[in-house]
């Protein structure tokens, strides 16, 4: 449900460039000018805006950035233009040194192990080719540069330049290298922060874009509405992603674009940029922060959550990965089940989750535990709704199960192996596996009957 890809190497900032100015605020009555348009180059290797033109271009839109933001640059920041092989091929070296060798393939499996992706599937490679479709340049808090995909239109040039110097402003006033480091097991904390740091640049460049069409409008990127803005932005990736990636790799690759600027654009109208400001300064520890701005104002933590364990599938088996998805996760999780609303809604009242990727030689199970606050009601259970919600949403996914009851449902799958869910008071547990993974051909490796003496061991029902 994460993507270790981007959250494992945050300091590689993605660009939403390709979303248009927003139509319902100002609609420019010609192209805007584009200053980035001279960075372009025709050349495969890289062309550096250090000198000359295309550096006073770039220290102009800095300029148009900083009053936009409201964030004064304490340097210059170089930018270098590639072809999309080298902006990609960059990208790869910095996640090699960012990343442990297994993560990515990790994330693949766990996704495989859940249904959500094929079983014969080259995870890494579709994330890359995914990346690759849809990056358009990225900020590098390392060397404090920017890169550019040197084929990039006017408009979309103009955006991209508008964004990463966001990026770059950020990273000389909060320090983005040090703050967006991998921490294993972190990953809801780093999409919090992937987020603030996305919501915050495309709602400046939002504002870049309305003030070039509409300079006498008055209008900035908080005034449009929330759906409307959310409506755009995912239509804009869709088109410019490639069709043949899982929808689950879609969702995730928009969503800290999506939640990011809806919740800077809650502060922005609330307190204006000295409200996003505060954000920085003490940035929100989860996503359900990100999604729910009221719990970032009210320091609402998350509830300590066990990891499930795993005694249940004998002896010979290891902990791969363990980690935390957060209520974005787990909303893009309940998302391949049911609609995008209704698993907004089932996801909320999250309070903790602890998932685990579990490896024996060539088999495979994943076990998660996701916990949902009591409720301000008695009469209140977040956690059965969303059992409810969730059984049915998997009864059109996969069908009739092979076992169900008021809190155990379970599917046997001839090559994942059995996939089960259950409630137990605040908590649900969800078990996929195991399954032995060949590169040739999945099987089973256990059934429905294992399914719930593993589950009956996590929740302490023995």
């Amino acid at each position: 449900m994460r993507r270790a890809l981007a959250l494992g190497a945050a300091c590689v900032v993605l660009a939403c460039s390709n979303v248009p100015p927003p139509q319902s605020i100002a609609t420019p009555h010609a192209p805007p000018a584009a200053p980035s348009s001279a960075l372009h180059t025709t050349s495969t290797e890289a062309g550096t805006a250090g000198e000359g033109r295309e550096a006073r271009l770039v220290a102009r839109m800095l300029d148009q950035v900083q009053s936009a933001r409201g964030l004064e640059a304490k340097k210059p920041v170089p930018s270098v233009l590639l072809d999309r092989a080298a902006l990609i091929s960059r990208v790869r070296t910095h996640v090699s040194h960012e990343l442990p060798p297994d993560a990515i393939r990790n994330e693949g499996l766990a996704l495989q192990l859940l249904g959500f992706v094929p079983t014969q599937f080259d995870y890494e490679s579709a994330e890359y080719q995914l990346l690759q479709d849809q990056l358009a340049g990225y900020y590098e808090p390392a060397d404090g540069t920017m890169y550019m995909a040197s084929d990039l239109g006017d408009e979309e040039a103009t955006a991209t330049l508008a964004h990463e110097l966001v990026h770059a402003l950020q990273d000389q006033t909060w320090n983005l290298e040090e703050r967006s480091r991998y921490r294993p097991g972190d990953s809801d904390r780093a999409e919090a922060l992937s987020a603030l740091a996305e919501g915050d640049a495309t709602s400046a460049m939002f504002d870049v874009m309305i003030a070039r069409s509409a300079p006498s409008s008055g209008k900035t990127a908080a005034d449009l509405p929330d759906g409307v803005f959310e409506d755009q932005i995912r239509r804009a990736m869709e088109q410019s992603q490639g069709p043949g990636a899982p929808h689950v790799m879609r969702t995730s690759l928009a969503a800290p674009y999506i939640y990011g600027t809806l919740f800077v654009h809650a502060l922005r109208r609330r307190g204006g940029w000295e409200a996003v400001n505060r954000a920085w300064d003490d940035p929100p520890s989860t996503t359900e922060q990100i999604i729910h701005v009221d719990k970032w104002l009210q320091h609402e933590m998350p509830l300590p959550t066990d990891a499930p364990t795993y005694g249940s599938l004998g002896p010979g088996w290891t902990v791969a990965d363990e980690d935390s998805e957060g209520e974005l996760g787990a909303c893009i999780a309940f998302e391949e089940w049911m609609g995008r609303k209704k698993a907004a809604e089932t996801s909320v009242g999250w309070g903790g989750d602890r998932g685990r990727l579990l490896k024996s030689g060539d088999r495979a199970a994943f076990a998660w535990r996701l916990r949902f606050d009591d409720g301000v009601k008695a009469k209140e259970d977040r956690a059965l709704h969303a059992y409810s919600s969730i059984v049915q949403g998997l009864s059109g996914t996969l069908g009739r199960p092979t076992t169900k009851d008021a809190k155990f449902v379970c599917y046997e799958r001839t090559d994942r192996g059995p996939f089960a869910v259950s409630r137990s008071g605040v908590d649900l547990i969800f078990l996929a596996g195991p399954a032995t993974t060949s590169e040739r051909v999945w099987v089973s490796a256990g059934d429905c009957g294992l399914a719930r003496r593993w589950m009956k061991e996590i929740v302490g029902d023995r």
